[in-house]
């Protein structure tokens, strides 16, 4: 069995293991800035597109053009009506969330917060194994790859401090995963 960039990808699972297995009660957000770049909609289908439903009651947002709540249902794309000028800005909970493996994850909340910005929420607990962690690197990966500018920040838990492990874990998972696959190689 090779030991060498497995056994290191698992030192750093550990690392963020720990400071996701604890919950604090906190909904720490990760947050993805596209700059003006409209990719709310995109984002909001990428993430359904893992899920099972939504995790949460009676979820809606605003309707400017009715002047009334309008409900969220799993399968629609809320996030056009924001992008179209109709809908203010929401947050939803999704559930049954998948790794590409089929691992479970944790459920994720989801903000649209302006055109080129989202971010993600998520309740630590010891549900965060190493194939919910990557599942959830697979979910940053791909809203990355929404748009060539993008600056993800992560609001710290009590175990770290803001931009700490979990973003230097996840980059260095995407180097891993991009060396070993080929992509991003010149």
């Amino acid at each position: 069995m090779d030991s060498g960039p497995l056994s290191e990808s698992k030192m750093n699972f550990d690392k963020v293991r720990e400071i996701l297995h604890t919950n604090d009660g906190s909904l720490p957000d990760i947050n993805f800035d596209f700059g003006q770049k409209r990719v709310a909609g995109d984002a909001y289908a990428l993430i359904q597109r893992r899920a099972t439903h939504l995790a949460m009651e009676n979820p809606y947002y605003w309707s400017k053009s009715r002047s009334e709540e309008s409900p969220i249902r799993f399968g629609e794309n809320p996030a056009i009506g924001f992008l179209d000028g109709d809908a203010e800005g929401f947050h939803v909970v999704f559930g049954g969330l998948r790794s590409n493996d089929g691992a479970p994850i944790p459920d994720l909340g989801f903000f649209v917060l302006d055109l080129g910005f989202i971010a993600l929420d998520y309740r630590m607990g010891p549900e965060w194994d190493t194939p919910a962690i990557i599942g959830l690197f697979e979910i940053m990966r791909d809203l990355k790859s929404l748009s060539d500018i993008v600056h993800i920040s992560h609001d710290g838990n009590i175990f770290e401090s803001n931009d700490g492990i979990l973003l230097t874990e996840f980059k260095n998972w995407l180097y891993d995963h991009n060396s070993h696959t080929g992509a991003g190689q010149s």
